[in-house]
């Protein structure tokens, strides 16, 4: 065993400030940039492979990508019966996301709007864990996804799926954490349509709190807009866990129309994380989650 003066010191922390939580890594730098809209850093770590942060947040590691991603994709591509789906990815600019999304054929067309060309280059560069930007299906567009929504609501256009894969609301972020955003979103769904939101919750003493308020303003939570004005008038949840996201506790949120459950898988997948009996057991919530969090 190594002695204490021989381990390396190389901590980098994630810091929560409204709950005065931090966890620390060591590990080594490989790039760090300030592109126009943040900060950008790809680090090495020993166990854990590539990590990707923005502004000194924990965005995707090699180690459990695979945790997110799947989770968000497959579960409500397979919990409906879907035909010729459409697909918008808001952010996702680590590439994970729309991997997952043209693993399906019943996929037809898949936007992924993303606001930093830097992430998408950088990702790719370190992290190699994208889907195919060239696939004749998927359309990367380089832009504010508040007003591409907004442009999108305008011309009527409409989407079976729109995947949330947002950082927390601090830097380019903050624009989509409204009201406005919420209300364009929902209007950019068709009737059979769904919403998928995810977000870490922590569990403190009096009450859970999602990171996405803790991280910025506190009337700013997607979550409790959409409960609370009903813009898609059902809001159903599933958890999943993230090992190196703050709290590991990890809450996906699906927000419809017509209120269809997806909590039972429809066609055979098994992933790295994913399968047909995860699915349906990430519908069994905590009572926690039930009085904390209005499931």
């Amino acid at each position: 065993m190594k002695k204490i003066s021989e381990l390396s010191r190389n901590w980098w922390h994630e810091e929560t400030e409204g709950i005065s939580f931090t966890h620390a890594l060591d590990m080594k730098r490989l790039h760090s940039e300030q592109s126009p809209y943040q900060k950008i850093e790809i680090f090495e770590h020993e166990v854990f492979g590539r990590i990707l942060t923005l502004d000194d947040l924990v965005q995707a590691s090699h180690a459990d990508e695979f945790m997110y991603h799947e989770m968000a994709v497959h579960v409500p591509l397979l919990g409906r019966d879907w035909t010729d789906v459409s697909v918008l990815i808001v952010g996702g600019g680590d590439g994970g996301i729309l991997r997952e999304v043209l693993k399906h054929d019943f996929v037809s067309r898949v936007v992924m709007v993303e606001i930093d060309q830097r992430v998408v280059e950088l990702s790719a560069e370190y992290l190699g864990i994208n889907g195919d930007y060239d696939d004749p299906r998927a359309e990367l567009i380089i832009g504010d996804a508040a007003d591409y929504m907004r442009r999108a609501r305008a011309r009527g256009d409409k989407f079976d799926l729109i995947i949330l894969d947002l950082s927390e609301p601090v830097g380019p972020s903050s624009t989509v954490f409204t009201y406005e955003f919420c209300e364009n979103f929902s209007n950019c769904i068709t009737d059979r349509g769904v919403v998928l939101d995810s977000d870490s919750i922590f569990v403190g003493k009096d009450r859970a709190y999602f990171l996405q308020e803790l991280c910025g303003d506190k009337d700013q939570n997607l979550v409790s807009i959409m409960q609370d004005q009903k813009l898609l008038p059902h809001v159903s949840g599933y958890r999943s866990i993230v090992q190196l996201y703050p709290a590991a506790e990890f809450g996906f949120f699906l927000y419809s129309r017509d209120g269809h459950s997806y909590s039972h898988p429809v066609k055979p997948f098994t992933g790295r994380h994913y399968n047909p009996e995860l699915h349906t057991a990430s519908f069994a919530l905590p009572t926690w989650w039930r009085t904390n969090l209005g499931f």
